[in-house]
């Protein structure tokens, strides 16, 4: 196994390379894995049936190792997809010695990367058709603190003001949490659940809440 750390937002990364698969660890904590990516990219194909128009515009949280954003690439032909990653390190990793793992999606020119914050670009944000966020395990179990406050009552109204009339706010989970489609519905969405599965097991989950047309 091979090893490799880097050093940002004062926490240390490791890359490890198992041959197989790659893991970005985050001090103890698994952060990235390439060996299961099947629900994220299945994630990202949520796209398809939750865009309101052809050239939808769509908010990906999270670059990842890209399994998101290459299932929305699948079924958005046209558009704009606008990815956002708080780390550099992802960001150069994947547009370098693991570009592969992402198929090189971040040079397809319907794609838009934006390095920084997911709740400061959802609050510049209006007109999305979706926003498909898959920066964390879980909408209880957030990589960083300061990501809790994008499933809290303030960050669903923000995500909501961003949203078109009928667009869609996701959140991919690891885990079940049921109650967080009442958060939804208290925010003012219309919320549903759909099971991501992989090798014939639900392995994920997609919080989804809709914005009324109205």
């Amino acid at each position: 196994m091979k090893k490799r750390t880097f050093h940002e937002e004062g926490a240390t990364l490791t890359l490890l390379d198992h041959g197989t698969h790659h893991e970005l660890m985050i001090g103890n904590v698994p952060l990235l894995s390439s060996k299961v990516l099947g629900t994220e990219r299945d994630f990202g194909r949520l796209a398809g049936t939750l865009k309101t128009r052809d050239d939808a515009r769509v908010l990906i949280g999270g670059l990842g190792f890209g399994s998101t954003l290459l299932g929305a690439l699948e079924v958005l032909p046209r558009g704009e997809l606008i990815v956002v990653e708080r780390l550099k390190t992802v960001v150069r990793l994947l547009r370098g010695e693991l570009a592969h793992l992402a198929e090189h999606a971040l040079d397809d020119p319907r794609v838009r990367l934006v390095r920084g914050d997911v709740a400061r670009e959802i609050a510049r944000e209006k007109d999305l058709d979706a926003i498909l966020l898959d920066v964390d395990n879980g909408p209880e179990w957030a990589s960083f603190h300061e990501n809790a406050g994008l499933y809290d009552e303030r960050g669903l109204r923000a995500a909501y003001a961003a949203l078109c009339p009928g667009g869609s706010y996701a959140v991919w989970s690891g885990y079940a949490v049921p109650a967080f489609p009442a958060q939804l519905a208290a925010a003012g969405f219309k919320p549903s659940t759909v099971e991501l599965r992989e090798g014939g097991r639900v392995q994920a989950r997609a919080y989804v809440g809709t914005r009324t047309r109205t």
